[in-house]
């Protein structure tokens, strides 16, 4: 708390009127800070000013940047005037922040959209058409059947195995709108014990033949092992064949790859693949020759893959 004024702190009376001095009560007020004149700065006052303390907002004479109020700012340093940075055209910006151009993708034009629109029905039409075709025509998978299937000159004790064998076989179309055309018809013999696909014995290849509906035709070939255009027998292949002929029989496989078209009076379906399969034809030799067939009382079917 302050401390009462002191005796000699009192303002002083004149001894012969006891009353304040006019001199004293009449003094004149002290100047405005405007008329003020400049006043030297004591090396304290000085000090002062240059610590660097963090000026008060909108204090007269200090920068809102820290740095201005240092004596060493950085180079190259910007300072404002403002309580804020300046607006964005103050550096340079030839465009208002609310019109600066923005890149927008234009909207596709409608002669693009006709066209994906006209590509889509079209899709749609085709599988529409494709189906009621399908309902309509039903196309069925042909029937092979094996009829007769004979081997000759059967032998496997020269160095190259030789043999001939002799395939008729059915086909008949079930449909009933459909004419089928089998452009290619590959066969192959291989022995009941192969593996592999490339361990067939003899290739050769039937003639095209056509088939009308709901009817039937008769095909044949004769495939020959041991030639120059055959392939070599796997000797495992051979010993098989040894061990199944000293029995009487040795069983083969019939395999075929067909390439078939089935067209009707303006219009036509693709070509397409089927694999056939005629298994477990035991064929049984006379005796000691390489001759036997193998004895079939009805045509043995075969199996088709699409």
């Amino acid at each position: 708390m302050p401390s009462p004024p002191e005796e000699g702190a009192q303002p002083k009376t004149d001894a012969g009127s006891g009353q304040t001095s006019e001199r004293d009560t009449n003094q004149p007020p002290p100047p405005t800070p405007q008329s003020q004149p400049p006043q030297p700065q004591t090396q304290t006052q000085t000090q002062t000013q240059t610590q660097p303390y963090p000026p008060v907002m909108g204090y007269p004479g200090y920068s809102q940047d820290p740095y201005s109020n240092y004596p060493n700012a950085p180079y190259n340093h910007q300072q404002y005037a403002y309580a804020q940075a300046p607006p964005a055209s103050y550096y340079g910006s030839s465009y208002p922040a609310q019109q600066n151009p923005v890149y927008q993708r234009p909207a596709p034009s409608g002669f693009f959209r006709g066209i994906l629109t006209g590509l889509i029905v079209l899709v749609v039409l085709l599988c529409i058409s494709t189906t009621i075709t399908w309902l309509v025509l039903r196309p069925q998978i042909p029937v092979f059947s094996v009829t007769s299937f004979s081997v000759s000159n059967f032998n496997l004790t020269e160095p190259v195995f030789s043999a001939q064998w002799t395939a008729n076989l059915t086909v008949e179309n079930p449909n009933t709108k459909l004419n089928g055309f089998f452009d290619r018809i590959q066969a192959f013999i291989y022995n009941q014990n192969a593996i592999g696909e490339e361990d067939f014995l003899a290739m050769s290849f039937f003639q095209p033949v056509s088939v009308e509906t709901k009817k039937s035709v008769s095909i044949g070939e004769t495939l020959t092992a041991g030639g120059k255009e055959q392939p070599k027998v796997p000797s495992w292949v051979g010993e098989e064949m040894k061990k199944e002929r000293e029995t009487g029989t040795v069983s083969f496989d019939l395999r075929m790859l067909v390439w078939v078209t089935f067209k009707t009076d303006g219009w036509s379906a693709r070509e397409r693949g089927l694999k056939v399969l005629c298994g477990k034809l035991k064929v049984a030799f006379e005796g000691g020759s390489g001759n036997g067939a193998v004895l079939l009382p009805k045509p043995l079917p075969c199996l088709v893959y699409v």
